[in-house]
């Protein structure tokens, strides 16, 4: 038998190599990075979008005067304010902070509150509209006083098209591995491959293999896709945006290690490529609601439920980084949930080595995970 660290990298290389021929990995990488610039691009280049709309948060009488004469001349500055009455100047500074106004014009009209993301345009207006309503010609601008800047609404965006390329790459590289797993079966060539390796040497080379080029493949996809959102100016190249690339890189090799055993123990059941899609659907949907979960925490990450989906290994790849890209999370929270995902992929890589071991050489018919298990107890 040939050393497992050899077997392992003689394995993984014939992977990548194999899988470089193939003109899907080009197909997939080219249409994902169409579908990123044109959701970058094309909405600047079309002119969607139109006047930007924006809430001022309006204390007292005063404070609403300017508001309206900043209506009165909105179309200058290609905006659409909307005011939004509130009691004292501590509510209006939460509204701003909250992200649920841009602006607030504070009582007296005094001072303008605004985010630190707040558009230029609408503050314009606003100072317009401040002096407008003094009637003097040129009455000094209205103090702009900072508000903590929650950046919620960008990082949700960044959180969303994070989201959507790891439930791609998660499930893309998944199914290659089970395909891969049926294509050796049916062609005879896993038994002349356990001739010289064991099946736990030829499972790790196979899911390191591919996941290697998985990683390789989503980073050119995270690099060119900051690229082109930076030369169009729709996103700012921020620490923010950095972390979120790494974020996505490392739970996909976290989630890439969970569910890449279970899609080969899935192709070393079937027989033919024509089952892999029925075999695999349990972790198809499986990945398809932890993509769909992970939309609360989208809306909401710090509610209790995307806490807890958080520490649950299937549903924690998907969960965990919009977590830490769209809100604040505490660092035991990620230390827990990458210990749980780990431990449940150490387990599940132990599991599924057994298992492949013994349904990897059966062909002709498809057999249950159930006959497999008994065969591998018999063995014991």
């Amino acid at each position: 038998m040939i050393p497992t660290t050899t077997a392992v990298r003689l394995v993984a290389r014939r992977e990548i190599v194999e899988r470089l021929r193939e003109r899907s990995l080009y197909i997939s990488t080219g249409l994902t990075i169409a579908i990123l610039a044109g959701a970058l691009v094309l909405p600047q280049v079309l002119g969607f979008g139109g006047a930007t709309k924006a809430t001022v948060a309006v204390v007292g009488p005063r404070a609403a005067q300017v508001v309206d004469q900043a209506r009165a001349q909105q179309k200058a500055f290609d905006v659409e304010l909307t005011a939004r009455p509130v009691g004292d100047d501590a509510a209006a500074r939460k509204l701003v902070s909250d992200g649920d106004a841009d602006v607030a014009v504070l009582s007296g009209a005094r001072a303008l509150a605004a985010a630190q993301d707040a558009d230029d345009a609408v503050v314009a207006a606003v100072q317009a509209g401040s002096q407008a309503a003094r009637g003097a010609r040129l009455p000094p601008p209205l103090p702009v006083l900072g508000t903590a800047d929650n950046g919620a609404s960008d990082r949700q965006g960044i959180a969303f098209v994070a989201v959507v390329i790891l439930y791609g790459q998660l499930l893309g590289y998944g199914y290659w591995v089970a395909s891969g797993v049926v294509e050796e079966k049916s062609t005879r060539v896993v038994e002349l491959l356990l001739s010289a390796i064991r099946p736990r040497q030829l499972l790790a080379g196979k899911v390191i293999g591919i996941g290697l080029l998985g990683l390789a493949q989503l980073l050119f996809i995270g690099v060119v896709g900051v690229a082109i959102g930076a030369a169009s100016g729709q996103l700012e190249l921020s620490s923010d945006l950095v972390a979120a690339v790494g974020v996505v890189v490392a739970w996909f090799v976290l989630g890439f290690g969970l569910y890449s055993c279970a899609f080969a123990v899935a192709g070393a059941l079937v027989p033919r490529q024509e089952e892999i899609q029925s075999v695999t659907a349990p972790l198809t949907v499986l990945i398809l609601t932890g993509f769909f979960l992970s939309f609360g925490a989208l809306d909401d990450p710090g509610s209790q439920l995307a806490r807890v989906l958080s520490f649950i290994p299937p549903s924690a790849p998907m969960v965990m980084p919009v977590r830490m890209i769209a809100g604040d999370v505490a660092a035991w929270e990620i230390a827990a949930s990458v210990a749980l995902t780990l431990a449940a992929a150490v387990a599940l890589i132990s599991l599924a080595a057994r298992v492949y071991g013994a349904a990897v050489l059966r062909t002709g018919s498809r057999v249950t995970l159930r006959a497999v298990w008994r065969a591998t107890g018999e063995k014991a």
